[in-house]
């Protein structure tokens, strides 16, 4: 059972959503990637700096064993509109990282005592956390995506799911 969840995790944080997220942002003008509604809003730009930011430091720092120090209030705080292409350059390293720390993973530590014991008990949890988290996030994307674009994404949940083997009809 353990592989299956392993796999399962796997699958959703390094493929499915990443790839919903970079199909969202494909349409996209760099201006849209920094629009936000209000000032107390999130801009897509903020939202994946903050994934990228989140991911790296509970995923590949905490138990991939990767190098990070994180500084959350930039991820939220950046207003220069980071292009696209170094945004999304950014992004995809830390999914690369991701599958690497994935690689070092063994379904035998799922079990083991978190390394955030603040927040969660075992590895399982934390990466129960991490999918949620990203899931929300991606949500959130997709959203002002569809919001943006006119809906011209329609159907990237059940197409990066299928492609990447999370669904199957």
């Amino acid at each position: 059972m353990n592989d299956l969840a392993l796999n399962a995790l796997r699958t959703r944080i390094t493929r499915v959503f990443p790839a919903q997220i970079r199909a969202a942002m494909e349409p996209l003008t760099e201006e849209q990637i920094w629009w936000r509604p209000n000032e107390a809003s999130n801009s897509i730009g903020n939202i994946v700096l903050h994934l990228t930011g989140s991911l790296d430091h509970f995923l590949n720092r905490n138990i991939g064993g990767f190098a990070f120090e994180r500084n959350r209030p930039a991820e939220f705080a950046e207003r220069t509109a980071i292009p696209k292409s170094e945004l999304l350059a950014a992004f995809d390293a830390m999914v690369a990282r991701g599958a690497e720390s994935f690689d070092r993973l063994t379904p035998e530590r799922l079990e083991d005592p978190s390394p955030e014991t603040k927040m969660h008990t075992i590895v399982f949890e934390d990466l129960m956390n991490i999918l949620a988290h990203l899931a929300n996030h991606t949500g959130q994307v997709v959203w002002i995506s569809k919001m943006l674009s006119g809906g011209a994404i329609d159907e990237v949940w059940v197409h990066a799911h299928r492609d990447f083997g999370a669904w199957k009809p």
